[in-house]
């Protein structure tokens, strides 16, 4: 096997394996994913408050699982643009990105509907969607900058 498709099918292996590491994070039953979540609320919220700020811990707890939607979809995002721009799946690069930028939160939100103690709200497909767009557009931004430099110093 050349060495080029090599590390296509090594860089999607770890797309793959973060994926499946979202996956695995919806199918924690409730009551872990909680647990989880309230530590970091908890942890979070004693600087809330040393910096003086006031906010109910539920709705600070709320936002934080938000916040971990957005969070490891926008790594997913990051990851995809680079594994996209080496190796795409189809000749469309888009289409590739559209079906992953889709299909994957959907499918997520699917699983927790079959998990004991979750549940699945498709505001969380969307705040999916815009956490990977915001790390394909860094990834994106990233790239132009990096091939910019290249171009300036092959010149």
């Amino acid at each position: 096997m050349k060495k080029k498709n090599f590390l296509n099918i090594l860089i999607w292996i770890a797309v793959g394996a973060y994926i499946c590491w979202i996956f695995s994070n919806s199918l924690t039953i409730g009551e872990y994913s909680s647990a989880a979540s309230t530590k970091v609320a908890n942890f979070l919220m004693r600087y809330v408050t040393r910096a003086g700020f006031t906010i109910d811990f539920n709705l600070f707890h709320h936002y934080i699982r938000k916040l971990a939607h957005f969070s490891e979809y926008a790594l997913l995002g990051f990851i995809i643009v680079l594994a996209i721009r080496v190796a795409p799946l189809m000749k469309s690069r888009f289409l590739n990105f559209v079906l992953i930028m889709v299909g994957i939160p959907l499918i997520d939100e699917g699983l927790q509907k079959f998990v004991p103690g979750r549940a699945s709200a498709f505001l969380d497909s969307f705040i999916d969607m815009a956490g990977i767009l915001a790390g394909a557009f860094v990834a994106y931004v990233l790239v132009l900058i990096i091939l910019d430099i290249f171009k300036k110093r092959s010149a």
